[in-house]
């Protein structure tokens, strides 16, 4: 069973990187297709765009055969091809800049990313859900964190203590840690056998044993079905209900969820903690500093947009 947050995560990771392709597409590459636009000499073909719009519509569940879907289709298309024409612009100037994002870069921000996951099987889940590969993942990174770099250079932008304090003082409710419990649960697709492991724990077999052997849950099978500590919002509604019904060591009924049938045992809780400025300081200013950047970034880009040369297949050469 996934949860909330870890999907999340993945999920901030694609709105950052927007539509756009992946940049390694060397001017070579499928020649002989019609070309959308050029940016300062570099193709973009019309294959790359449709394959983004087919990917955009996958997103958004819409069906480019049907009525609705074929009338919006030139309005994706627009979007699409603006976002990429931006990419081409921020990696041209990015390899001028000598800012392109290295490997070791894009390796350490999967690790990050893999760290809010409880094994590989579930962040490769998180993946295979979204119909990306670890390669589609290490590209949108690698453009995520070229504009992070540029951005760094193109800004001058500052955060002083005072302005840490006064948002600290008007969100502080963001930073407090909620109440949280840490459980686990065997995920089984019958009630008849979550009764069967009600009947085998009764009998005194180890809860992480049963949910090594028996649950269905990819994410937390092989930690005995341990979920880490989680807080409201971060389960689906029945399963959270009975989570932090239960105390350390106690085991619930049979649970239903739209996953199947989960028996869950509690091992410790967390209460409520209010935050202090010194604990959220330094995640405060990277949060404001990033929003001046991006500011600063987006005036940036808007300038370098009107000193390119760009020409789409839907608009007159310049």
């Amino acid at each position: 069973m996934s949860r909330k947050v870890r999907v999340v995560l993945i999920t901030v990771v694609l709105a950052l990187a927007g539509t756009a392709a992946a940049v390694a597409v060397t001017l070579g590459m499928q020649r002989g297709t019609s070309i959308a636009a050029t940016i300062n000499g570099e193709v973009i073909y019309a294959s790359e765009l449709e394959r983004e719009i087919t990917a955009v519509a996958r997103q958004y569940n819409i069906d480019l055969n049907s009525e609705q879907g074929r009338k919006q289709r030139d309005e994706i298309a627009r979007v699409v091809l603006d976002q990429m024409i931006e990419q081409r612009l921020i990696l041209q100037e990015a390899r001028r800049r000598n800012a392109l994002a290295g490997e070791q870069q894009v390796d350490a921000a999967i690790e990050d990313i893999k760290k809010n996951f409880p094994s590989e099987g579930e962040f490769q889940l998180a993946l295979d859900q979204r119909g990306l590969t670890l390669n589609d993942l290490r590209d949108r990174l690698r453009t995520n964190l070229t504009v992070q770099n540029l951005q760094a250079q193109v800004s001058k932008a500052t955060v002083s203590e005072d302005e840490i304090r006064k948002f600290y003082q008007d969100n502080r409710k963001e930073y407090d840690r909620p109440e949280q419990v840490r459980v686990r649960h065997i995920l089984v697709e019958s009630d008849a056998e979550a009764r069967f492991v009600l009947a085998r724990l009764a009998r005194g077999e180890k809860f992480e044993d049963l949910a090594k052997q028996l649950s269905r849950d990819p994410g937390s099978k092989e930690q005995g079905g341990d979920l880490g500590f989680v807080a409201r919002g971060q389960l689906v509604p029945e399963f959270e209900q009975a989570a932090f019904a239960l105390q350390p060591g106690q085991v619930s009924k049979i649970v239903k969820t739209q996953y199947g049938y989960h028996v869950i045992r509690g091992i410790a809780r967390q209460a409520a903690q209010p935050s202090t400025l010194a604990e959220v300081r330094e995640q405060i200013r990277r949060q404001l500093l990033g929003k001046k950047q991006e500011a600063d970034f987006t005036a940036w880009l808007k300038q370098v947009k009107q000193g390119a040369k760009i020409t789409r297949s839907d608009t007159p050469a310049k």
